[in-house]
């Protein structure tokens, strides 16, 4: 017994020596290839076990215990190839990490999954968020104009404005035309609730292939959020910020004519109307008021946000908190948020995972008092100010000028702005969160639950005083008899739950990925309003802040309104990808989504798509062929769904009050049908069809990605015409259909010559958008004054004239066509375009389209030792712009410098009629209101400077790097309003009237800082 006991101890003796010996203690230094610098926070591991690893110190230097002699060590860091070093018992390992050389293996977020970029056989973009965070807005997606090819991008100077979005040209005609968002897995309509400075990396996904997972959502396309996360393995403090001034330059303003020259052309107005009429003395010559100057400022904007992030091997957390400040350029808008995010995950063990992921955001905007559209009408001959000697402190009103009564109706700009300044409230709260259950199975499986929450709710009132902007001699409609309050609240709410299973196998050469699931969701909001007139009591003029509630003003002028709305979706999805031998691709999709827009007979659609790809590089004939890296072709096909339009419109619903009768002196009022309804109104379809290749050459140096697009859309919703009989409003109804198509690139370069580094992209896309059919037997879509829709042109066209110059004198007049009109020399002569020898309205045509026919991106950026500059530029072709500012209207405006070039006698001009008033067809939608919208722009200049790692190592800091900023600083355009991005509803689109709010130069200067 005691023998076999000291045998066995012998043994056990012999087994830990043993094991000792194959335990080593590892050592070293990690640097980077291209500066030499050490890696900090470069993370090491043991290959095949992930619990056992470290990161690198300030100075690269690692030290890692009991490593197995015969192990492997994996060295990553963040923009870095990872490399594998065998340990062979040896007790000092230094490794050199070099920059990543190509982005195709870069994993990209695809719907509900991810997927290698090679791998793709749909059109994808993926944008960095660092190449989002510091740009200066509030929101994100406005950064991506000029980044991505068929995205177009216009954008608001408001302060917090937003942006109107549109992909691959416009689908439809009555549904919205915006993309959808997801958030971390969250379907949302906007995105201004996120952080910039929170944004891990932005998808762009425009093919049917790629969208076909997010079935009726995706028909407009979908832009895929990723907000940050903990880094592996790291505890670290960062600190992102930028202040800066927006200014709107002379250059960038409209070009209006001072009081002399208002003077001069106003006279000769007069004149031509009444060759007897009196000359109008104004109260300034000169210069005269520059309204401009008086509502505008130079405007401030800052952004600042700190995170705390925490890592290991059982779980991560990030704490990020933000705060955006944004002034606009005209007087007294402002716009702030501020944010506040948590993200972690824990591991319970090695096949469970939960996580959590919530943002806070609460915001405040106070509206521009003041009027852009008003300032520039107002004309220049007065002054914004009253005496002060006439001032009465009871009615604020009598502080300002009044308007000269040519043009009473337009209210003195000074006067509004600061009568209506801090009388507007308006300020709301939103939460966005998500939590996850994850679970690994037979270790090919994962499913993952996650539930989704989005709520939001907003505050507003508006306190209209009592004032009157006259005095004993003027007559100016700037006035109000009554104070009136205003109270506003809504809040909606979303809640989504997903169900997802993903499967994958390697098996040999193949790659297999296949995910089924299953999503619900629902979406309710309400809203009430309140007002009321006459607070505290009709004789009191100045009414206290604190006295500005609905309980003060007279019963008797209560007005109240609601509103409530809610819906549902239901989705099962599925997908297959699967590759042999990384040459052949092929992704499979399938969703049927219900919706309960539609009637329950109509209320299910299913979307499939198919996408197959050939990696020609893999093949054997391509292997010798060095200067081809990577070659793949790719086509995809599928259809998706769009139910962007309102509830309840298969739902018949009564007027009670519809039609008015009186019999014998008494008023009745007989029911009617509100609208007529389709209970049979179903999904718009678009069907689309994608083919492109993609190429990298020249080690990587060139990057070529080509393709061409075309989508279709069926069973078109659109208002069709009732019967006569049945007296009753339009009805939605699916009839027509619409097709865009064209093509896109990106080409890059980049290479790196010794210590400086260089690249350049270029991108664009072109695009054709044609009405195959619309309903009613195809008849035109008139929409308002200057818009038509029609088969065989594109959605919203312009319709009108065509200018064939000015009439001379009576002698051309005479021997021209004549016109349902009288015309006279300065007038515009039309073409005869249908050959019937006289001018009527059957000579009109399309002229013009909202639509731009090429939009493109060119980026650069270069980098020496510590130093990096971007640039990039954007612009656009065949966008046109209809410039209503140079009607006749119903008062008296300041004229445009083009009014200068105007006929005032003969030969004096060829395109700009006579000032007269009278002669109403001089301003008819023709092409002279017809303004070319397209643009080249330098979008961004940024210059940055990232200080030595062997000079902060010692203060403990990882990466300082401080910028300037130039945003907008100069655009080349040849219309004449504030800027060529005119925004508009799908049918009226592109209509200039002098109110948009101008896009200002924004100049800034930040810190990025990490510990």
């Amino acid at each position: 017994m005691k023998k076999n006991l000291l045998i066995t101890c012998v043994m056990l003796l012999f087994a830990v020596v043993s094991m000792a010996q194959n335990k080593i203690t590892v050592s070293g230094v990690v640097t980077e290839k291209k500066t030499g610098e050490p890696a900090i926070g470069a993370t090491v591991l043991v290959k095949g076990k992930p619990g056992q690893g470290t990161i690198t110190s300030v100075d690269g230097g690692y030290t890692l215990l009991e490593v197995p002699s015969d192990g492997v060590l994996v060295f990553s860091f963040m923009g870095m190839e990872s490399i594998e070093i065998p340990v062979n018992g040896k007790n000092k390992i230094n490794a050199v990490l070099a920059e990543n050389s190509t982005q195709l293996d870069e994993v990209v977020v695809v719907g509900y999954g991810t997927a290698r970029k090679r791998d793709l056989t749909g059109s994808i973009v993926s944008i960095s968020g660092e190449d989002i965070k510091n740009a200066p807005a509030a929101n994100p997606i406005r950064a991506l104009q000029g980044k991505v090819p068929g995205l177009d991008i216009m954008n608001s100077g408001a302060a917090g404005g937003g942006a109107t979005i549109r992909l691959r040209g416009v689908a439809t005609i009555n549904a919205s035309t915006s993309p959808l968002y997801v958030v971390d897995g969250m379907f949302v309509d906007n995105i201004d609730f996120v952080n910039p400075a929170d944004i891990a990396q932005m998808e762009v996904l425009k093919d049917p292939s790629s969208l076909a997972i997010f079935g009726v959502q995706g028909a407009n396309g979908v832009i895929i959020i990723t907000t940050r996360k903990a880094e592996d393995g790291k505890l670290s403090v960062s600190y992102n910020g930028y202040g800066g001034v927006q200014i709107l330059h002379d250059r960038d303003r409209l070009k209006l004519t001072d009081a002399s020259e208002f003077t001069m052309l106003y006279n000769e107005k007069l004149k031509n109307e009444n060759p007897d009429a009196e000359e109008w003395v104004p109260d300034l010559l000169g210069k005269g008021t520059d309204w401009q100057s008086e509502i505008m400022r130079p405007a401030a904007i800052t952004s600042h946000s700190v995170s705390f992030s925490k890592s290991s091997d059982k779980g991560s957390s990030l704490l990020t908190l933000g705060y955006f400040l944004q002034e606009g350029i005209v007087k007294y808008n402002k716009h702030q948020r501020i944010n506040a995010r948590f993200s972690g995950d824990y591991k319970v063990n090695k096949h469970f995972t939960v996580g959590a992921n919530a943002t806070l955001s609460r915001w405040d905007s106070d509206g521009a008092t003041a009027s852009v559209q008003g300032a520039a009408r107002a004309i220049p001959t007065y002054t914004p100010y009253a005496p002060k000697e006439d001032w009465n402190d009871e009615n604020v009103g009598s502080h300002y000028t009044p308007s000269p009564s040519i043009q009473k109706d337009v209210s003195n700009p000074v006067a509004k702005m600061e009568i209506e300044k801090g009388t507007d409230d308006s300020y709301g709260y939103r939460v966005v969160s998500n939590l996850f259950g994850e679970i690994k199975f037979l270790k090919d499986f994962t499913f993952r639950a996650t539930g989704y929450v989005d709520i939001g709710v907003s505050y507003g009132s508006n306190f209209t005083p009592r004032f009157d902007v006259n005095n004993e001699t003027s007559s100016s409609s700037h006035k109000s008899n009554k104070t009136s309050f205003k109270r506003s609240t809504s809040e909606y709410n979303k809640y989504q739950a997903d169900f997802v299973l993903n499967y994958n196998k390697n098996i040999d050469k193949h790659r297999i990925g296949a995910t089924a699931g299953y999503t619900a969701r629902y979406q309710g909001s309400k809203g009430f309003d309140a007002a009321i007139d006459t607070l505290v009591n009709r004789d009191m003029w100045i009414v206290p802040e604190d006295f500005w509630m609905l309980n003060m003003g007279d019963d008797r002028t209560a007005r109240v309104g609601d509103s409530f709305a809610e819906e549902t979706f239901i989705s099962y999805l599925a997908r297959i990808n699967y590759s042999y031998a990384s040459k052949y691709l092929l992704t499979a999709t399938f969703r049927a989504d219900g919706s309960s827009k539609f009637s329950p007979n109509k209320r299910w659609g299913y979307f499939p798509s198919i996408g197959t790809g050939w990696v020609i590089s893999e093949e054997n004939f391509m292997k010798g062929i060095k200067q081809i890296n990577f070659l793949k072709l790719k086509a995809s096909w599928g259809q998706l769904g769009n139910d962007k339009i309102g509830n309840y419109l298969w739902f018949p619903t009564i007027n009670p009050m519809g039609q008015q009768v009186v019999v014998d002196g008494k008023t009745y009022y007989i029911p009617t049908v509100s609208n007529m309804v389709d209970e049979n109104i179903h999904w718009e379809v678009v069907s689309g069809f994608d083919v492109g290749i993609e190429g990298r050459f020249f080690d990587s140096k060139l990057s070529v990605d080509l393709g061409y697009y075309t989508k279709k859309t069926s069973d078109l919703l659109a208002r069709v015409a009732p019967p006569v009989s049945v007296g009753a409003g339009y009805a939605i109804t699916n009839a027509g259909s619409i097709r865009n198509k064209g093509f896109e690139f990106v080409i890059g370069w980049r290479d790196n010559i010794d210590d400086f580094s260089y690249g350049i992209s270029v991108n664009g896309s072109t695009l054709k958008n044609e009405v195959l059919e619309l309903g009613n037997d195809n008849s035109d879509i008139v929409s308002g004054t200057y818009h038509r829709t029609s088969v065989g042109h594109s959605v919203g066209s312009m319709y009108g004239y065509v200018q064939d110059g000015i009439f001379q004198n009576q002698a051309e007049i005479d021997n021209y066509y004549p016109a349902s009109w009288k015309s006279r020399p300065g007038d515009i002569r039309y073409k005869d375009l249908n050959g019937d020898k006289k001018i009527d309205d059957k000579d009109r045509t399309f002229i013009g389209n909202n639509l731009p026919e090429f939009t493109y991106g060119i980026n650069l950026n270069a980098g020496y030792k510590n130093f990096d500059l971007s640039i990039d530029f954007n612009g656009l072709t065949g966008r046109d712009i209809i410039n209503t500012k140079k009607l006749m209207s119903f008062s008296q405006f300041n004229y445009y410098e083009f009014n200068l070039g105007r006929w005032h006698g003969e030969g004096t001009s060829n395109f700009e009629p006579v000032i007269d008033n009278t002669r109403s067809h001089n301003y008819l939608p023709s092409t002279n209101l017809l303004e070319d919208g397209s643009y080249f722009r330098i979008r961004e200049i940024q210059l940055g400077y990232s200080f030595s790692k062997k000079v902060l190592k010692s203060l403990g800091v990882n990466k300082f790097r401080i910028y300037v900023n130039a945003q907008n600083p100069l655009t080349f355009k040849h219309n004449s309003g504030y800027t060529p991005e005119i925004t508009g509803s799908i049918l009226e689109g592109g209509v200039d009237g002098g109110g948009t709010y101008p896009l200002p130069t924004t100049y800034t200067a930040g810190v990025s800082l990490s510990f």
